[in-house]
Protein backbone atom coordinates (compact mmCIF):
# COMPACT_ATOMS: atom_id res chain seq x y z
CA UNK A 1 0.00 0.00 0.00
CA UNK A 2 0.84 3.70 -0.68
CA UNK A 3 0.25 5.82 2.14
CA UNK A 4 0.85 9.94 2.02
CA UNK A 5 0.42 11.76 5.29
CA UNK A 6 -0.08 15.33 5.31
CA UNK A 7 0.83 17.08 8.55
CA UNK A 8 0.23 20.86 8.87
CA UNK A 9 1.45 21.52 12.57
CA UNK A 10 4.61 23.94 13.23
CA UNK A 11 6.25 22.33 15.67
CA UNK A 12 8.86 19.52 15.47
CA UNK A 13 7.36 18.78 19.37
CA UNK A 14 3.85 18.71 18.61
CA UNK A 15 1.54 16.02 19.22
CA UNK A 16 0.77 16.73 15.49
CA UNK A 17 4.54 15.70 14.67
CA UNK A 18 4.14 12.51 17.40
CA UNK A 19 1.09 11.08 15.42
CA UNK A 20 3.02 11.60 11.62
CA UNK A 21 5.78 9.69 13.21
CA UNK A 22 3.98 7.16 14.92
CA UNK A 23 2.03 6.74 11.68
CA UNK A 24 4.94 6.35 9.51
CA UNK A 25 6.91 3.70 11.54
CA UNK A 26 3.55 1.69 12.17
CA UNK A 27 2.85 1.61 8.83
CA UNK A 28 6.05 1.16 7.25
CA UNK A 29 6.84 -1.95 9.63
CA UNK A 30 3.17 -3.42 7.89
CA UNK A 31 5.23 -2.65 4.38
CA UNK A 32 3.52 0.39 3.72
CA UNK A 33 5.58 2.20 1.20
CA UNK A 34 4.93 5.74 3.07
CA UNK A 35 5.52 9.69 2.34
CA UNK A 36 5.23 13.04 4.17
CA UNK A 37 4.43 16.19 2.98
CA UNK A 38 5.18 18.59 6.39
CA UNK A 39 3.22 21.55 5.13
CA UNK A 40 5.37 23.72 7.16
CA UNK A 41 9.11 22.42 6.61
CA UNK A 42 7.99 22.41 2.66
CA UNK A 43 7.06 26.79 3.77
CA UNK A 44 4.15 25.52 1.67
CA UNK A 45 2.25 28.58 -0.52
CA UNK A 46 -1.41 28.61 0.88
CA UNK A 47 -2.56 31.67 -0.97
CA UNK A 48 -4.71 31.00 -3.88
CA UNK A 49 -4.18 33.89 -6.03
CA UNK A 50 -7.25 34.83 -8.49
CA UNK A 51 -5.22 33.62 -11.10
CA UNK A 52 -4.65 30.43 -10.17
CA UNK A 53 -8.58 30.12 -9.94
CA UNK A 54 -9.45 31.51 -12.76
CA UNK A 55 -6.70 30.05 -15.09
CA UNK A 56 -5.71 26.54 -14.44
CA UNK A 57 -7.88 24.18 -14.84
CA UNK A 58 -4.92 21.06 -14.75
CA UNK A 59 -3.72 23.06 -18.06
CA UNK A 60 -1.40 25.42 -16.85
CA UNK A 61 -0.26 24.29 -12.98
CA UNK A 62 2.22 25.55 -10.98
CA UNK A 63 4.85 23.64 -11.01
CA UNK A 64 4.66 23.28 -6.34
CA UNK A 65 0.88 22.44 -7.02
CA UNK A 66 1.55 19.59 -9.70
CA UNK A 67 4.30 18.34 -7.40
CA UNK A 68 1.95 17.95 -4.25
CA UNK A 69 -0.88 16.31 -7.30
CA UNK A 70 1.67 13.80 -7.94
CA UNK A 71 2.29 13.02 -4.62
CA UNK A 72 -1.47 12.27 -4.68
CA UNK A 73 -1.99 10.95 -7.44
CA UNK A 74 0.80 8.27 -5.85
CA UNK A 75 -0.58 7.51 -3.19
CA UNK A 76 -3.85 4.78 -2.07
CA UNK A 77 -4.43 6.24 1.02
CA UNK A 78 -4.36 10.10 2.39
CA UNK A 79 -3.98 10.13 6.45
CA UNK A 80 -4.16 14.08 7.44
CA UNK A 81 -3.05 15.23 10.70
CA UNK A 82 -3.06 18.85 11.74
CA UNK A 83 -4.41 21.26 15.17
CA UNK A 84 -7.94 22.85 15.82
CA UNK A 85 -7.29 26.41 15.61
CA UNK A 86 -9.98 28.50 15.79
CA UNK A 87 -12.44 25.43 15.34
CA UNK A 88 -11.04 24.56 11.94
CA UNK A 89 -7.56 23.78 10.03
CA UNK A 90 -5.11 25.50 10.16
CA UNK A 91 -4.64 28.44 6.63
CA UNK A 92 -1.55 26.50 5.68
CA UNK A 93 -3.74 23.14 5.31
CA UNK A 94 -6.92 25.19 3.66
CA UNK A 95 -4.61 26.66 1.61
CA UNK A 96 -3.61 23.50 0.51
CA UNK A 97 -6.95 22.25 -0.02
CA UNK A 98 -7.74 25.18 -2.17
CA UNK A 99 -4.94 25.00 -4.35
CA UNK A 100 -4.12 21.56 -4.97
CA UNK A 101 -7.64 19.79 -5.05
CA UNK A 102 -8.29 21.40 -7.88
CA UNK A 103 -11.26 21.53 -10.83
CA UNK A 104 -10.23 18.77 -12.99
CA UNK A 105 -7.71 16.83 -10.33
CA UNK A 106 -9.80 16.32 -7.40
CA UNK A 107 -13.32 16.86 -8.79
CA UNK A 108 -14.86 17.99 -11.74
CA UNK A 109 -18.55 19.48 -12.64
CA UNK A 110 -20.54 17.77 -15.43
CA UNK A 111 -23.88 19.21 -16.71
CA UNK A 112 -24.19 21.40 -13.14
CA UNK A 113 -23.19 18.37 -11.07
CA UNK A 114 -20.06 17.65 -9.20
CA UNK A 115 -17.83 14.29 -9.55
CA UNK A 116 -15.58 13.56 -7.38
CA UNK A 117 -12.03 12.25 -9.32
CA UNK A 118 -10.14 10.94 -6.12
CA UNK A 119 -12.42 7.44 -5.69
CA UNK A 120 -10.62 4.80 -4.92
CA UNK A 121 -8.97 6.38 -2.10
CA UNK A 122 -9.13 5.83 1.57
CA UNK A 123 -8.83 9.02 4.15
CA UNK A 124 -7.68 9.06 7.96
CA UNK A 125 -7.99 12.08 9.79
CA UNK A 126 -6.55 12.70 13.20
CA UNK A 127 -7.25 16.34 14.52
CA UNK A 128 -6.14 17.30 17.89
CA UNK A 129 -7.11 20.24 19.97
CA UNK A 130 -6.77 21.62 23.42
CA UNK A 131 -9.86 21.61 24.21
CA UNK A 132 -11.66 18.63 26.38
CA UNK A 133 -14.00 17.03 25.13
CA UNK A 134 -17.27 18.22 27.55
CA UNK A 135 -16.20 21.51 26.36
CA UNK A 136 -15.91 20.99 22.76
CA UNK A 137 -19.15 18.36 21.74
CA UNK A 138 -21.93 19.64 23.76
CA UNK A 139 -21.13 22.93 21.52
CA UNK A 140 -21.79 20.89 17.95
CA UNK A 141 -18.27 21.92 17.36
CA UNK A 142 -16.85 18.27 16.59
CA UNK A 143 -19.69 17.14 14.28
CA UNK A 144 -19.27 20.90 12.58
CA UNK A 145 -15.76 20.53 11.71
CA UNK A 146 -16.47 16.55 10.63
CA UNK A 147 -19.48 17.95 8.16
CA UNK A 148 -16.96 20.46 6.56
CA UNK A 149 -14.35 18.78 6.08
CA UNK A 150 -15.40 14.85 6.19
CA UNK A 151 -18.12 15.73 3.34
CA UNK A 152 -17.75 18.78 2.02
CA UNK A 153 -13.93 18.48 1.19
CA UNK A 154 -13.25 15.07 1.21
CA UNK A 155 -16.07 12.95 0.44
CA UNK A 156 -16.74 15.88 -2.62
CA UNK A 157 -13.69 14.83 -4.16
CA UNK A 158 -14.37 10.94 -3.85
CA UNK A 159 -12.17 10.31 -1.11
CA UNK A 160 -13.84 7.43 1.34
CA UNK A 161 -13.37 8.87 4.84
CA UNK A 162 -12.77 5.67 7.19
CA UNK A 163 -12.41 8.03 10.34
CA UNK A 164 -12.46 11.46 12.09
CA UNK A 165 -10.52 10.90 15.38
CA UNK A 166 -10.23 13.77 17.30
CA UNK A 167 -7.71 13.87 20.19
CA UNK A 168 -8.88 16.47 23.14
CA UNK A 169 -6.93 18.75 25.41
CA UNK A 170 -3.38 17.53 23.66
CA UNK A 171 -1.40 20.48 25.99
CA UNK A 172 -3.35 18.93 29.13
CA UNK A 173 -2.53 15.34 29.34
CA UNK A 174 0.02 13.51 30.85
CA UNK A 175 2.80 11.42 28.92
CA UNK A 176 0.23 8.15 29.64
CA UNK A 177 -2.24 9.67 28.39
CA UNK A 178 -0.67 11.20 25.11
CA UNK A 179 1.48 7.22 24.47
CA UNK A 180 -2.23 5.90 24.76
CA UNK A 181 -2.97 7.61 22.36
CA UNK A 182 -0.65 7.22 19.93
CA UNK A 183 -1.44 2.94 20.41
CA UNK A 184 -4.92 3.92 19.64
CA UNK A 185 -3.29 5.80 16.21
CA UNK A 186 -1.95 2.27 15.43
CA UNK A 187 -5.09 0.69 15.94
CA UNK A 188 -6.88 2.75 13.52
CA UNK A 189 -4.10 3.32 10.79
CA UNK A 190 -4.35 -0.63 10.81
CA UNK A 191 -7.85 -0.53 8.27
CA UNK A 192 -5.70 0.95 5.84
Amino acid sequence: MKTLIILAHPSEDSFNKAISDEVKQHLEFKKHEVKIRDLYKLNFDPILREDNYTSFYQNKLPKDIKVEQDYITWAENLVIIFPTWWNGMPAILKGYIDRVFTNGFAFRFTKGESEGLLKEKKAVVFQTTGQSENVIKPNQLVSSMETVIDVGILDYCGLNVITHKFYFSVQHINKEAREDMLKEVNGIVDIL
